[in-house]
């Protein structure tokens, strides 16, 4: 679906949030809550999220993939195309 333009765009944000001298500090930071969050999870709620995700996704193949419209998908393409090119701009920014 992502074009190189795009995996490009969003390498270079990448690059650049790593190159931030807070960006160690934070992913630190969201590191600790994650695993945080993640011990308090009970294994049925984990197991009930995972059934979850799984019936949603074979749901989304049997029903939504093939009613999805050509307007639509040119729309979505749009759309990130245009966020694309508006994180690109802010990363130049940076720069």
């Amino acid at each position: 679906m992502w074009n190189r333009e795009q995996k490009n765009i969003w390498q270079e944000i990448k690059d650049t949030w790593n190159k931030q001298p807070q960006s160690e500090k934070i992913n630190i930071q969201v590191s600790q809550l994650i695993s945080e969050f993640k011990g308090k999870v009970s294994q049925f709620e984990k197991d009930s999220i995972n059934s979850d995700i799984a019936t949603l996704k074979e749901n989304w193949a049997k029903t939504k993939r093939n009613k999805v419209s050509l307007f639509e998908k040119n729309s979505i393409k749009k759309d990130i195309n245009r966020i694309s090119e508006l994180i690109k701009k802010v990363i130049d920014k940076f720069k």
